[in-house]
């Protein structure tokens, strides 16, 4: 499993961080005092190590840094096999790993197997032991040592971005959607292809993309995986949003390419944004870029350095009586074993800046899949003395290959079941064994006339391009 088929294209995205190192180096930014807190990243991916060693991966209960257990692995490989630059050993402190080739089962280039959330261990493309994700380590951790180097913060602009506020609208919402082209197996056509076919034959006024181009968020994939397969015709009527993947590359690539381009006039530059229609205000907010936990997971609107401006952005909506529709990448529910229960940094931040109510809606991606929540789960509105309910939904399915996940399953059972709807329906005529573990991938739909809101799930694949809507029934 350690040699790789680096096409030109990846080797080029190596070629570019490893250049980056090449001139902190000549910069002396081994000396720097960022360097500690850098180092601590190498620290926690030897810690990670740990869930392959000392037990049966696929037994145990999901946990984010699972998802990092090959990367002190691949990054050594690469190194040894001259793709990555020596300097990360010899200068910035890699340490060896622990894992060898043979803890590494055969299995899981061919098979593999999906975790509770709907997360795939595979070495398939895009899958969670894809060796490419290795490129988001060596990005990472030179924005660690050298955090001059990523892009300003943009604040949200004030103006008003529709001039004209429409009584009403339609707005097709997709989650975690920058693969850009690939070849899934046999298929035609991979999920990406699919969805942005499947939403624009409904004719949606505005798209709004919840954030991720992968791997990392370079400029290079900004263009080809988002602004490359957004038709020209929405110009003005599209938003993307920051995320995790994006930070990567340090946000560079979303605000110093994907927002500059004119595609994206109506945000200002900015990762924020708001969006007046009918009675509802549509609120964009950056979950990723003052997050301080470790690759951006967790997600939070602020932090010691920044983003306060963004709790009065979002404060300053709640003000004006309208009904909010939030949008952020990073999910205000976790998926759990247990069941649901708040992201609690960003959900805290969200309720304090209104007055401690949720959203009206609150979309979000990151996880990769659609979720549907009860509108009246236990921690919803605690403030509130008239029983409002809050549409809370996930929507992250959009191009990244994932599983029927256990935890939802469990959750959508019963006579009151915490999910309303989970993205499991089985990917038909499988070319692989992997896809023999995969659900369709799809998105939503929002219809807004007036104080009214519709909303929709639909799924689409390469034996049913057209959408089919699988929520409501």
């Amino acid at each position: 499993m350690a040699t790789y088929n680096i096409t030109p294209e990846l080797q080029e995205q190596l070629d570019d961080i490893n250049q980056k190192f090449e001139q902190a180096h000549a910069e002396k930014a081994e000396l720097f005092a960022t360097k500690p807190e850098a180092d601590a990243f190498w620290i926690y991916l030897k810690a990670c190590e740990q869930y392959l060693i000392t037990g049966t991966l696929n037994t145990l209960e999901y946990d984010h840094d699972m998802e990092n257990i090959l990367a002190l692995y691949h990054l050594n490989n690469l190194i040894d096999e001259g793709h990555l630059t020596k300097l990360l050993r010899d200068v910035y402190s890699l340490p060896p790993t622990a894992v060898t080739a043979e803890m590494i089962a055969e299995s899981w280039n061919w098979s593999g197997w999906v975790m509770g959330d709907g997360t795939i261990y595979s070495a398939s493309r895009y899958c969670q032991l894809d060796y490419r994700w290795t490129l988001v380590m060596a990005y990472y951790y030179y924005y660690k040592l050298r955090p001059d180097k990523k892009h300003q913060f943009v604040l949200p602009a004030l103006h008003v971005l529709n001039k004209t506020i429409p009584n009403n609208a339609k707005i097709a919402i997709i989650g975690d959607w920058g693969t850009g082209v690939w070849q899934d197996g046999k298929k035609g056509k991979c999920p990406a292809q699919l969805v942005i076919d499947g939403l624009l034959e409904l004719k949606p006024d505005y798209i709004i993309h919840l954030g991720d181009v992968y791997y990392a968020g370079t400029a290079k994939e900004e263009r080809q995986n988002l602004l490359n397969m957004l038709p020209a015709s929405y110009k003005d009527k599209v938003f993307t949003m920051n995320s995790n993947h994006e930070m990567y590359d340090g946000a560079n690539g979303l605000l110093g390419t994907s927002l500059k381009d004119p595609m994206f006039n109506q945000q200002g530059g900015s990762s924020c944004f708001s969006l007046p229609i009918g009675d509802w205000i549509f609120i964009g907010l950056d979950s990723a870029y003052y997050d301080d936990s470790y690759l951006y997971m967790k997600g939070s609107l602020c932090n010691e350095q920044g983003g306060k401006e963004q709790l009065n952005y979002l404060k300053a909506a709640y003000k004006t009586g309208k009904k909010i529709f939030l949008l952020t990448h990073h999910n205000g529910i976790e998926v759990a074993k247990k069941g649901p229960t708040p992201n609690t940094t960003l959900w805290n931040q969200v309720t304090g800046a209104m007055n401690q109510n949720v959203p009206d809606a609150w979309y979000w991606g990151h996880v990769h899949n659609g979720i549907v929540y009860r509108d009246d789960l236990s921690f919803y509105n605690q403030n509130n003395q008239n029983n409002k309910t809050s549409k809370m939904r996930c929507c992250g399915h959009a191009s990244i290959p994932f599983g029927n996940g256990s935890y939802l399953e469990n959750a959508s059972k019963g006579n009151n079941p915490e999910v309303l709807y989970y993205a499991h329906t089985q990917m038909p005529d499988p070319t692989d064994e992997v896809q023999k573990l995969r659900v369709v991938n799809g998105f939503a739909v929002i219809e807004i006339n007036g104080a009214e809101m519709t909303e929709a799930f639909y799924e689409v694949s390469n034996v049913k391009p057209s959408p089919t809507k699988v929520w409501p029934l």
